[in-house]
């Protein structure tokens, strides 16, 4: 990717957009055009993770944000920035009709399939890092994703990635699973723990059917095989029991 000088970029307002352990999110404009900038409090964070992030910045995929410009402040590269999306956080739809809610998760669900058809595996599918508006659903956050020789270090997972690393290793079903769990969590209001603790209690929610049901219970991770189906996709929006 091409190094740009922080001194080159002009802040919104300075504002912080999002933040995390890693750092910050922070809006930004270079040439005109407005982007998100990623800066990381932990130089030693992205030491195994440049090449990757330059390969990934290569993609031009409407469904995938990756990396566009690194940023070099004072001779250090901290920073990478990416393009705005003008969206909310997959979780925030948990407010909006169940129609809406479906129609958000099938395309996220797109999304996945095209991630996963560049051969990214993403490792790390929890709501904050899938986006939405009215028209798309895009995935963000490729710092940790496994992608050609470059794989995820599962020090940086969440803690149910890590399980489902632990017991298959980190293949794409991995996104699948978390998708699931974030698919049954969004339709039937619960968090994830609540939502492993509803299936280990055969109580479904909104998942009654019998293919529904089978990959909730893959999602106790007790299969010697891991499921490869959406959940998502055994909800018809037409006929809905709530």
């Amino acid at each position: 990717m091409e190094i740009i000088d922080y001194k080159d970029i002009k802040f919104i307002d300075n504002d912080i957009y999002n933040y995390g352990s890693y750092g910050s999110i922070k809006r930004c404009i270079l040439n005109d055009k407005l982007y998100i900038c990623k800066e990381f409090k932990d130089l030693n964070y992205l030491n195994l993770k440049r090449r990757k992030l330059d390969l990934l910045g290569d993609i031009d995929k409407k469904e995938i944000y990756t990396p566009k410009f690194w940023v070099k402040n004072n001779n250090l590269i901290n920073s990478y920035l990416c393009d705005f999306f003008d969206g909310k956080d997959i979780c925030a739809v948990s407010d909006r009709p169940i129609e809406e809610k479906i129609s958000v998760l099938k395309k996220a669900k797109q999304s996945i399939l095209t991630m996963h058809d560049i051969g990214i595996i993403h490792s790390d599918l929890i709501d904050s890092n899938i986006m939405y508006d009215n028209d798309n659903s895009i995935i963000i956050d490729f710092d940790n994703c496994n992608y050609k020789k470059y794989k995820t270090n599962i020090v940086h997972t969440n803690d149910y990635s890590l399980k489902f690393i632990s017991k298959y290793g980190v293949i794409k079903e991995l996104d699948i699973f978390i998708f699931n769990l974030l698919t049954f969590s969004i339709l039937n209001d619960r968090t994830f723990f609540m939502s492993i603790n509803d299936i280990f209690l055969n109580e479904y929610g909104i998942f009654d059917s019998r293919d529904s049901k089978k990959i909730c219970n893959s999602l106790l991770l007790e299969k010697s095989i891991p499921n490869k189906s959406y959940l998502i996709d055994t909800i018809d929006e037409t006929n809905i029991k709530i």
